[in-house]
């Protein structure tokens, strides 16, 4: 299924399971999964994908919201279940495999295993054998860099064929609760300086203290102080 944006995803699957539920007598389910996906905010699944890393172009990780919301529904078949304690294995150490930290595509699958769905070619998606338990979602982005073919007057675009992973989701509770931004990940959102404002609770105390003191040298800047509102 083709999709321009994520919000235009959102509309085409939310669409097709409508249909889906409607012709097979389960209105009630759609509108008990409806509510559950209601979390997301009132900008709908889309949303804080948007606000997360400002591209519309969020189509794969919209889909694999939808995707849970298909096999819980009985319309999406998947391979490799995750069984309860490679679960719980999986899930205990992703802030210490995650967080902060550059992370590849190709390192995530040998940490995590073999996906039970690959959404996009880079959202990879972990499905326990237990539905009530939600799934476990790694995003990546393959970026493109331009450069100057020397010696042929052209520019050429090399595509990263190993992605970076920007973040990790678990759903069954709300967005922020169950999402953990790795280096690049802060990096996106917040710029290179993002330690400043938002230090790893596991840093050490030296670490800590940097960030504290950087802060206080920003807010006793008169040109950061005086700036008004919006400039």
């Amino acid at each position: 299924m083709y999709a321009a944006t994520g919000r235009e995803m959102e509309l085409l699957l939310g669409q097709l399971l409508a249909d889906l539920c409607f012709l097979d007598g389960r209105d009630a389910d759609w509108e008990h999964e409806r509510s559950l996906l209601q979390s997301y905010g009132e900008l709908g699944v889309t949303g804080p994908f948007e606000a997360l890393f400002g591209s519309s172009r969020c189509q794969a990780e919209v889909a694999s919201v939808y995707a849970e919301v298909f096999h819980r529904l009985g319309y999406l078949a998947i391979g490799d279940p995750v069984s309860q304690e490679r679960w719980q294995e999986m899930t205990g150490g992703l802030r210490g495999h995650f967080e902060g930290r550059d992370v590849r595509q190709g390192e995530a699958e040998r940490i995590l295993g073999r996906p039970s769905l690959l959404v996009g070619r880079t959202v990879l998606c972990y499905a326990p054998l237990d539905p009530a338990a939600g799934w476990l979602f790694i995003d990546c982005h393959a970026e493109q860099a331009t450069r100057y073919d020397a010696g042929h007057g052209r520019h050429v675009t090399d595509q990263d064929t190993d992605p970076l992973v920007r973040s990790v989701r678990r759903s069954g509770q709300t967005f922020e609760a169950g999402l953990i931004l790795t280096l690049y990940g802060k990096t996106l959102l917040w710029g290179p300086g993002w330690w400043i404002d938002h230090p790893d609770e596991n840093w050490p105390p030296q670490h800590k203290a940097i960030a504290g003191q950087l802060r206080e040298i920003q807010a006793a800047d008169p040109s950061r102080a005086l700036r008004r509102p919006g400039h």
